[in-house]
């Protein structure tokens, strides 16, 4: 499959429980495990970040719903380019969304930012971002140009 046919239309607002957004509480980020490593990972690749809250399931199915917008915002943030055209896009936003990969990482963890930054120097941001390919490759999940 080509990453245009995974790609949907960008949502340009996060929605309430956005693991990417400042204000998701952590009690809701609690009841799905600790994804904060996926999620800054797949931020670095060329990967499409559906919506959790606009699949079927709530689990961020390609193809289902919009793009995360979240995950747009974050990629803005942290000056990721390079990635497919495909993928949505959006301004930054450092007020509503993470600004770095360890401010997400000590939210979700409930660490401080300094503990978060000796983390992703240990594991950094490519590495995660590495074993997410190599996940979605072993699960038939890559798209291919």
């Amino acid at each position: 499959m080509k990453i245009e046919q995974a790609t949907t239309e960008q949502r340009t607002e996060c929605c309430g429980q956005c693991p990417f957004a400042r204000d998701t509480p952590k009690e809701y980020l609690d009841t799905r495990g600790d994804n904060s490593e996926r999620f800054i990972g797949q931020a670095h690749i060329n990967a499409v970040l559906p919506c959790h809250m606009e699949s079927e399931d709530n689990n961020a199915t390609v193809g289902e719903g919009r793009q995360c917008a979240g995950a747009a915002k974050f990629r803005a943030n942290l000056h990721i380019t390079g990635l497919h055209p495909s993928l949505g896009t959006l301004p930054p936003d450092r007020a509503a969304v993470f600004g770095t990969a360890a401010a997400l990482l000590a939210h979700h963890r409930d660490i401080s930012v300094i503990e978060a930054i000796r983390l992703l120097r240990e594991r950094t941001p490519m590495q995660m971002g590495m074993k997410e390919l190599m996940e979605g490759l072993m699960k038939g999940r890559v798209c291919n140009e």
